[in-house]
Parts: structure tokens; sequence; C-alpha cells
């Protein structure tokens, strides 16, 4: 059987045509070169550290337990002081946040009527005096009212603090992985240290 060249050339086009064909094909539906939804990028990228669902405060002053309470991740000063057996009659809660979220590892400080609140357990009212953040006492929410820090900056200076202690002057918030000088030029008039 002689073929001829017109069959040959017409031959290798539908053979080229076919294996292009299955290349395309493949190409489409093989799992490395699919399309990813932004939903998979985001499983694929999500931070592995799960947050803690309890966390240990530490309530003081005129509450009827003082002491070390256990509290699920989210609650607020008032369900600590709940926890702690409940405010006494002489607490002065007025002058905290009880709707302030709780930190881990933080001391909660309820004051009595007449009394003089050192400024160390004052607790939001020290951390917000005179419009200036004390970056050695502010909570979260008080943090990110900072231009440039968000949740997690803000969560990453609350570790700094617990782990390498008090900062002794404005400028070392710029140890705290995230804040760089550009940050820092932005906030260093809307924060202190105590």
């Amino acid at each position: 059987m002689n073929i001829t060249n017109r069959e040959k050339i017409l031959l290798s086009v539908i053979l080229i045509l076919l294996v292009s064909n299955l290349y395309l094909y493949f190409q489409a539906y093989s799992t490395s070169n699919r399309a990813i939804s932004p939903e998979e990028i985001d499983r694929m990228f999500v931070d592995e550290r799960i947050e803690p669902s309890t966390i240990v405060v530490h309530v003081a002053g005129a509450v009827r337990n003082s002491g070390i309470v256990y509290m699920e991740a989210g609650s607020r000063v008032a369900d600590a002081v709940k926890a702690a057996g409940g405010a006494l009659e002489h607490a002065e809660l007025d002058r905290i946040n009880l709707a302030r979220m709780l930190n881990d590892g933080e001391r909660i400080y309820i004051p009595s009527k007449d009394e003089e609140v050192p400024e160390a357990y004052a607790g939001e009212t020290a951390a917000v005096a005179d419009g200036k953040v004390n970056i050695n006492s502010a909570g979260a929410a008080e943090l990110e009212t900072l231009p440039g820090i968000g949740k997690v900056i803000a969560q990453r200076v609350i570790e700094f603090r617990e782990k390498q202690g008090l900062f002794k002057a404005p400028e070392d918030i710029m140890k705290v992985s995230g804040i760089g000088p550009k940050i820092y030029e932005g906030i260093k008039d809307k924060i202190k240290v105590r």
C-alpha cells in the first residue's frame, strides 16, 4: 500500500491535532495547573497558631474572691469580676471599663470608693490618660487606636511586654516585630511609657 505525499501530510496534521487536543485536555484538568480560589489560598496560608480557648486573669481589689480566674477567650472585665465572686459593696466600678475585652495574663484591679488607685493598676484609665497610650499598660483595644497598629501587631506588643518586660522608652516599641521607623514616626507623639 502506497501512501501519497498528500495523505502523509493529512495524517500528520490529524496526528498533530490529536496530540494537541490531548495535551490541552490534560492541562485543563490537571490539579497542578487549575485555578485556585481565594478560599483555598486562605486555607493554605492560615496562621498555624491556634488562639487559646481559655485565658488566665488575676482579679484583685474590691472583689469577693481576689485571685486567679480562668475565662473563655473573648471574655470581658465584667465577666472576670463575676468569676471572682462579684464586686464588694464599696467597689467603684465606674472607674474601670467593664466592657473591655480581657487579655491572657493580665491583672484587673477593682478600686474601692475614695481609694487612690496606683497608676500601675488603674488599667485602661492609666493606659490612655492625657490622650497618650501607655504602651506598658495598654490592652489590645487601646493599642489598636494607634495608626498602623492592628490586631496582630497589638497582640505582638502585649506578648513582647510579657516576655521581655516593660518598655523603657517609647522608641523601644520598634523592637516589636512589625513596628519599624515608619510606623514609629506615626505614633511617637501618641505613646508614652510609665
